[in-house]
Parts: structure tokens; C-alpha cells; sequence
């Protein structure tokens, strides 16, 4: 039986433009002169997500999509403990498939930002650090309402 070899799509990095050819020079939609991406290391973008929960979406140039991944995994941690670990696991998958694709031309390539990858980290420490403070403060408003004696 004949199968038809299809090429994957590559992309213009500057406008996402899908490209005609693998090897074109220029991008016939913005003329910007392209270059050769670095690979994205799917091992350290699933890494990146293992240890922060989303940074390895923010590490494949997707910072909403990690912020997303962060959200899901607090209130699904937060309603029940598996809701949340489901979330997890499948951004650990997201950033590893995401930079696999990347490198294949699949998807259009995005820079890393390390500064954004900060940010995120940041973040992420600030929220963690916000539960605690609201779970204190829950905790206390409960212990006073139950008419505990000093």
C-alpha cells in the first residue's frame, strides 16, 4: 500500500505564520530573515512543572496557560486533594508534549523568558503564602465563633 509522506507544518517564529517549506529563508508574510530556533528540552519543561506547579507551561512561552494550570491545581487541591493532583499531573504532560511539539514545528516556537519564569516562581511563593495566612485566619475566626474559654 502507497502512504503519502506529510511534512509537519513549520512556523514563522516572529508573526506564527504557517511556512511553505521547512528551509525557507524568509517568511513571505513579515520578511523577517529566519533563524534556527533552539530546541525547548522537554525534560526540563516537565521538570520546571514537577517542582512549581505551571512553570513548566511558563518555560514553553505560555505564561496564561501556566497561571491556568496553577489556578486548577490550588482549588482542585483545595475542594479534594485528587482533583487537584489530576491537574498537576496533566501539566507536567502539558509542558513536556508542548515542548516536544515545538521542537517538531508543530506549534509555533516561543522564546523562554527567564525573567516571566521569576515572576512565576514568585508568584507561586506569594500565593502559597497567602493560603497559609488565610488558612490561620480561618482557623482562628472558627476557634473564636465556638466559644472556646481562654
Amino acid at each position: 500500500m502507497y502512504h503519502q509522506v506529510v511534512e509537519l507544518p513549520n512556523f514563522c517564529p516572529e508573526c506564527g505564520n504557517e511556512l511553505i517549506s521547512r528551509n525557507a529563508e524568509i517568511c513571505p508574510r513579515c520578511g523577517v530573515r529566519l533563524k534556527t530556533n533552539p530546541e525547548k528540552s522537554p525534560g526540563i519543561a516537565a521538570l520546571c512543572s514537577i517542582i512549581f506547579t505551571g512553570l513548566g507551561q511558563v518555560y514553553n512561552g505560555y505564561i496564561g496557560r501556566g497561571f491556568v494550570i496553577l489556578l486548577g491545581t490550588f482549588i482542585g487541591s483545595l475542594l479534594f486533594v485528587i482533583p487537584g493532583l489530576i491537574v498537576a499531573i496533566y501539566g507536567i504532560y502539558d509542558a513536556y508534549a508542548t515542548a516536544k511539539r515545538m521542537n517538531a514545528g508543530e506549534i509555533p516556537y516561543r522564546a523562554t523568558n527567564v525573567l516571566h519564569m521569576i515572576f512565576f516562581v514568585f508568584f507561586w511563593f506569594f500565593g502559597i503564602a497567602a493560603l497559609f495566612f488565610l488558612a490561620a485566619i480561618v482557623a482562628a475566626f472558627i476557634y473564636e465563633m465556638s466559644g472556646a474559654v481562654y
